[in-house]
């Protein structure tokens, strides 16, 4: 289905929380110390379960978050939401830091304005709730005042012994109509191949990102780590650096796709991530993408906000089939080597960017 909706995000961060009293900071530590344990042990029951929808794990995970935790009641129910959220990124995912707390506007949470000064309303705990003022800048005061932005959650969370909260605003931008397509393959060898065909299925352009640089920094990180736990028992930063490596890479490569889209005017379409797991049967591979399934689950993420910035359209499809169809003829075929495909009727094609076309070719 394409996402034709108007209605964006866009976060604002680091809002500060002036100067909390000592009684207050204890109050805000215990909460997300009770968050953190309560969505662990929210994920445990997901993955135990199988859940994969909100509506079916709530009543298992809601009355643990409430009765062990004591967390209030929308809080509750944000764990559960960011358990499911957590487990279809990826089966084995897990949470390995501290996560900031979900609050939502209206349901506990909320901004007030007093005497030109803005005061944060923060659930703590049951029914109780603390006032803590605000100190922001110019830019973020604007954000917050302008009537095109609407409040809709928020992010508590600690930085340098420093609070803060992340406000994510909603807006509105109609999507734009399109007159070309481009697909995305994902993959391990090459991080990421599109195209862009035209609804008469004319290939305009096509690009590939090799992941063989990624590949080689990891495996360089790898070995610090090593020699680091060897050491010092701790190989803690060398896997921090490793993941911001990856989320620049990200960065990069999100940019690049939606410039490519603005340009051609494209509807991007991506192949649904759960059959990337599916189509991998090689446990190499498989281990490999269990490792890189973050990475994909991230790249999404980022082209979609981009998109939503730009008005341009995205759609999500099953890509069954599309790395085993010639995107010249339709018949079937395979890959004689990891960059070449031969079907049937001896169409000769680069394996990734005929997996690119097919995937963009289900959007028309």
């Amino acid at each position: 289905m394409i996402n034709l909706s108007d209605k964006h995000h866009i976060t604002i961060h680091h809002i500060k929380l002036y100067k909390p009293s000592k009684s207050k900071q204890r109050q805000l530590h215990k909460l997300l110390k009770n968050w953190n344990e309560a969505i662990r042990s929210a994920l445990k029951i997901v993955k135990q379960w199988g859940f994969t929808a909100y509506t079916k794990s709530h009543k298992h995970t809601y009355r643990v978050s409430r009765n062990n935790f004591n967390l209030p009641s929308q809080v509750a129910i944000e764990a559960n939401r960011k358990a499911i959220e957590t487990y279809k990124s990826a089966e084995n995912a897990t949470f390995h830091r501290q996560v900031e707390v979900s609050l939502v506007n209206k349901k506990g949470f909320e901004l007030v304005k007093k005497n030109d000064r803005y005061i944060a309303k923060i659930p703590i705990e049951g029914r109780k709730s603390i006032y803590c003022p605000l100190a922001f800048g110019k830019y973020q005061l604007n954000k917050i005042e302008n009537p095109k932005y609407k409040l809709k959650t928020a992010k508590l969370y600690k930085y340098n012994n420093e609070w803060y909260l992340d406000l994510i605003m909603e807006y509105k931008q109609p999507k734009r109509e399109t007159d070309t397509i481009l697909g995305i393959d994902l993959g391990i060898v090459k991080l990421a191949t599109f195209s862009v065909i035209d609804k008469q299925e004319t290939v305009l352009h096509q690009e590939c990102v090799s992941g063989k640089e990624l590949r080689f920094k990891r495996m360089r990180y790898k070995q610090k780590r090593k020699a680091k736990a060897r050491s010092s028992g701790s190989n803690a930063t060398s896997l921090i650096t490793e993941n911001r490596l990856c989320k620049e890479l990200n960065f990069k490569i999100a940019n690049r796709i939606v410039e490519l889209a603005d340009e051609h005017n494209s509807l991007i379409v991506f192949e649904d991530l759960k059959n990337i797991r599916k189509n991998v049967t090689n446990d190499n591979t498989l281990n490999n993408y269990e490792k890189n399934s973050w990475a994909f689950y991230q790249l999404k993420q980022l082209i979609k906000h981009k998109a939503d910035l730009k008005g341009i359209p995205y759609q999500d499809i099953n890509a069954k089939d599309t790395s085993t169809t010639c995107c010249v003829c339709g018949k079937k075929g395979h890959r004689l080597s990891q960059n070449r495909f031969l079907c049937d009727n001896l169409h000769l094609q680069n394996a990734d960017y005929n997996a690119s076309i097919n995937i963009a070719k289900k959007a028309i």
